[in-house]
């Protein structure tokens, strides 16, 4: 029997972050999750939806402690356009605390 072989990404996790006592454990769920899909990189885009359900996070959970990231720069939010139609989420990764 061929081993089966693991699939998954890898991801850069600061600790800056991780040891920040005033973002909360649900933030810090959020931005592990999207340094994975970053890499070594700055920039993803995962889909909501996905990030919500893997997180096993509802709506106003998971936009709750996103903003958190947000609101203190850690993650950078931007929106694709598609042409004339919104596209998706790309997420820029600082790795760096700024207060609001």
């Amino acid at each position: 029997m061929k081993k089966q072989e693991k699939k998954g990404g890898y991801g850069i996790v600061y600790q800056e972050i991780m040891r920040n006592s005033d973002i909360p454990p649900e933030s810090k769920a959020i931005y592990a999750y999207l340094c994975s899909f970053a890499g070594s990189g700055e920039t993803c885009f995962p889909r909501v939806e996905m990030m919500r359900s893997e997180l096993s996070m509802g709506k106003q959970r998971f936009n709750k402690f996103m903003d958190i990231l947000i609101s203190l720069k850690v993650v950078i939010r931007e929106r694709e356009r598609d042409g004339n139609l919104l596209g998706y989420n790309v997420y820029r990764l600082t790795h760096e605390v700024n207060s609001p």
